[in-house]
């Protein structure tokens, strides 16, 4: 039975497009890990803050550019979803480039592979459209482009050097799926620091992971060599960038998900490992709690006395401040920057089926199930989940989307036993 399924972003659409959540069972911004002697410092960090771990104290961008003027390399984390992070990123890397002309940035979602597309990028060759699909951004994975278009419009602006960072994710999945020794002489030489040992790193990525990770070791081991490919392919791009003779004296910059970048334990540490000496500062976000709607915060029962001490205290989260050199607080709103559906779909045979939807996302109440068969998005044909993403990406508050999909009606007994009963 086809059906045709108009779906109205009235407020806010909700679209996961098979991102990874990790269910963290401890606070990871409040460890007593890596090397900074302030690690077992817990402190406080406020909206609009940015704050120097060493001191405590609050600081301006051309602060953090003053008191690194020594620093090789920049590595600033982020949530991936986050607009604070990235607005932080822009404006932190526009500072940078005013002082150090002599920049190169690096992304993690970006491969080395994609680097002529960048170039081209950068010196105005061709359009975002066509780096976007030139990278294949959206065929291989569903973040939104559009919070790493904040750095890419300065890049464009400045024609400032830009690196991808990764390699084929084909390379991790086969580490993640059967392990380091499965890949081939050439793709082991890719990660020369991966046999140095970090336990302090391996402690950190498991308490993300969770009670799984314990329970399901030998999973756990292949998913945690295939985290530290990852740290060491990232680090050794920018690495190996610098050390070439036309970028010696540049500065580099490093944009990556912050658990790459927390307590200088992910790609700080493979970069030292590769580069003794070499000069680091780190960045990293602290999330704020999350903003509530009026009537759940309302509805809530708090003691008398301590919402009565709640009201009279400024918004703050807390931090390790062993977790990075400067840290930047970054505001979780109710509803999201940019809208999101609330479904993920995988390509089989040929087609595009829906393999979960959202709880109370836009996708469930408009009637999207798994199983579902994507036809077309706003009229056009769609057979793979890139199609779909291109199609849906753009896609802001208020506007509307149209799915066209083949409905699964499953026929039971209990349905056919109303049937016969309705006509008595």
């Amino acid at each position: 039975m086809m059906r045709t399924k108009a779906i109205f972003l009235v407020l806010a659409i909700a679209l996961s497009w098979g991102a990874l959540l990790l269910n963290a069972e401890i606070n990871q911004d409040i460890l007593p890990l890596g090397p900074s002697k302030f690690k077992f410092i817990i402190d406080k960090i406020e909206k609009d803050q940015v704050i120097q771990t060493a001191t405590g104290k609050t600081v301006s961008l051309e602060d953090i550019i003053d008191q690194n003027k020594d620093a090789n390399v920049f590595i600033i984390g982020e949530a991936h979803d986050n607009f604070q992070c990235h607005t932080f990123q822009r404006d932190f890397i526009r500072a940078l480039f005013k002082k150090y002309p002599k920049l190169v940035v690096g992304f993690e979602f970006f491969q080395r592979e994609d680097n002529p597309v960048l170039e081209d990028w950068r010196n105005g060759k061709i359009s975002e459209e066509e780096v976007i699909k030139k990278s294949a951004w959206y065929k291989r994975g569903g973040q939104d482009y559009r919070y790493t278009r904040l750095i890419m419009d300065i890049i464009k602006e400045n024609k400032i050097k830009t690196i991808g960072l990764n390699v084929p994710r084909e390379i991790l999945r086969t580490v993640s799926r059967k392990g380091f020794d499965n890949l081939t002489k050439e793709e082991k030489a890719l990660f020369p620091t991966i046999r140095v040992p970090n336990p302090e790193h391996e402690y950190f990525i498991k308490g993300i992971f969770g009670t799984f990770a314990a329970q399901v070791p030998m999973w756990f081991q292949n998913i945690y060599n295939a985290q530290k490919c990852w740290d060491v392919i990232m680090a050794e791009s920018m690495r190996q960038t610098l050390a070439r003779a036309e970028f010696r004296g540049y500065k580099g910059v490093i944009i990556a998900g912050s658990n790459h970048v927390a307590y200088q334990l992910g790609i700080p540490f493979r970069y030292r490992a590769a580069q003794p000496g070499v000069k680091i500062t780190t960045i990293v976000p602290v999330l704020m709690p999350e903003e509530k709607k009026k009537d759940d915060a309302e509805g809530e029962e708090i003691n008398p006395m301590m919402k009565m001490m709640a009201q009279s205290l400024a918004p703050a989260a807390v931090f390790s401040r062993g977790i990075a050199d400067y840290v930047f607080s970054a505001h979780q709103p109710t509803d999201r920057t940019f809208p999101v559906i609330g479904f993920t779909a995988v390509e089989k045979d040929g087609k595009l089926m829906v393999t979960e939807v959202a709880k109370e996302s836009i996708a469930e109440k408009n009637g999207v199930k798994k199983d579902d068969q994507i036809l077309a998005v706003d009229g056009v044909e769609v057979s793979t989940l890139e199609q779909m993403r291109l199609l849906i990406a753009p896609k802001n508050w208020d506007d509307s989307l149209d799915l066209k999909i083949i409905k699964k009606i499953p026929v039971t007994k209990e349905d056919k036993s109303k049937e016969d009963k309705n006509k008595k």
